[in-house]
């Protein structure tokens, strides 16, 4: 049995993230995960993150109490912790992409999951709905 698990988790921005800022982050995102040979996708729109981690479990579980921790966000939201047979971004250190708010409704798979009043009331089985969106991320970028 595989060791890899994924997290999939949503958190709001604590400011707008100028260009170079966003350049830094993921500079440094990329640099740590290759060390803890983490791959994963980073989606963020001036407002939100959104990420998949992914790698072995301990490793994972490990770098998302250190995510929660850091000041760049706040209202961190685990949509997705589960083993997974095979990574489904193996390539990528982190892939990331900006979007901005115009395009979010026009997503596959789009929710707009964290204004709800209770996001975590209706998060039970969406497992299929939470990775179709990040695939069509992956398929479509």
């Amino acid at each position: 049995m595989s060791d890899l698990i994924h997290i999939v988790y949503l958190s709001v921005s604590a400011r707008k993230l100028a260009e170079k800022e966003q350049n830094e982050l993921l500079t440094e995102i990329r640099r740590n995960n290759k060390i803890l040979e983490v791959t994963g996708l980073l989606l963020y729109n001036d407002e939100f993150f959104t990420q998949v981690i992914e790698g072995a479990k301990n490793t994972i579980q490990n770098l998302h109490e250190t995510i929660k921790k850091d000041s760049r966000h706040g209202n961190l939201v685990k949509l997705l912790e589960e083993p997974i047979e095979n990574r489904a971004f193996p390539d990528w250190s982190m892939g990331y992409r900006k979007i901005n708010t115009n395009e979010d409704s026009s997503l596959p798979g789009f929710s707009n999951f964290m204004n709800a009043d209770q996001p975590t009331e209706n998060m039970e089985g969406i497992t299929e709905e939470v990775m179709h969106l990040l695939n069509s991320f992956r398929t479509h970028t």
